[in-house]
């Protein structure tokens, strides 16, 4: 059966059958069928089908009655009557049977359609869901490093290949976060939060594919990304991955990282924090609060 067909097959239905309450407290017999068979033709429509979704339903379609109500009932009748909608407590008062009728509709609503969703499963089998076109990928770009270079390079190339899913886009970072490094001090001095500094990568990046690792070489001939490996229990390092996934796009790298030199200085780097992590900040932090 088509999908399409089925929505709203089962919506006219459910909205006829909970119109029911509708004539009774709107007092218009015809027009409240009409309004109850539209609504639920386009609430069964919007919903997609789930099973046995029965307290969902309810919630849903008892809420949608409250909107309902001030739309249609506390709006649009007055003016179709040629009168002006007042927004007195005594009109109010004069609504609130409606408004009883319409959340109750809503509710009757939910639970027909689920009712009906799970017989029509049970007959005709579930919906089947729209496939998506296969596109095969063609193109695939890395970028090395998620600065601000990095990031804003992923970002254009987003908008640019928006409609082009045969380009698949990759960023490889060492960790997960586009840190705005001239503010560390300020975060080490307790002045601002971390979370102030940092932005997500694989929140800001919607198409992006984000891969976690540092670099350990790019070889060009093989058009492949080596990264470091984990240390594992026993200290050493484990086998480096590979990612195949250069192709004549080729590389599009933004600085990897910033690495202070410390050795022209002696003792210098068993004395001192670089600021270049937001971890080692954190450690400063908890340093200068003692």
């Amino acid at each position: 059966m088509n999908p399409i067909f089925r929505r709203y097959s089962i919506g006219i239905i459910s909205g006829a059958a909970a119109s029911m309450v509708l004539t009774t407290t709107m007092h218009h017999g015809v027009w409240s069928l009409i309004l109850g068979v539209v609504t639920g033709a386009a609430y069964s429509a919007a919903r997609q089908p789930a099973r046995r979704a029965y307290m969902d339903n309810l919630m849903t379609g008892g809420s949608l009655g409250v909107p309902l109500w001030s739309l249609i009932s506390v709006i649009a009748v007055p003016l179709l009557s040629g009168q002006m909608p007042e927004w007195t407590a005594e009109q109010i008062r004069q609504h609130f049977p409606a408004l009883v009728g319409w959340v109750v509709y809503g509710a009757s609503l939910g639970i027909i359609k689920q009712a009906l969703d799970d017989i029509a499963e049970r007959s005709f089998g579930p919906e089947l869901a729209p496939q998506a076109p296969q596109v095969s990928v063609r193109k695939r770009i890395v970028i090395l490093g998620g600065g601000f270079a990095g990031m804003r390079t992923a970002e254009c190339l987003e908008e640019k290949l928006r409609t082009d899913f045969s380009t698949s886009l990759t960023l490889i970072n060492e960790t997960n976060a586009l840190l705005f490094t001239p503010m560390l001090a300020e975060v080490a001095g307790s002045s601002l939060e971390p979370s102030h500094i940092s932005t997500p990568l694989r929140t800001a990046l919607r198409r992006t594919d984000f891969i976690r690792g540092v670099v350990a070489g790019v070889d060009l001939e093989r058009r492949s990304v080596i990264l470091h490996g984990d240390t594992g229990a026993d200290g050493a390092d484990s086998i480096s991955r590979v990612f195949s996934m250069l192709s004549a796009s080729g590389i599009m790298s933004s600085k990897c990282s910033s690495v202070p030199i410390l050795s022209p200085i002696p003792l210098f780097s068993l004395r001192c924090l670089p600021l270049s992590l937001r971890v080692v900040v954190l450690r400063a932090w908890n340093l200068l609060a003692l």
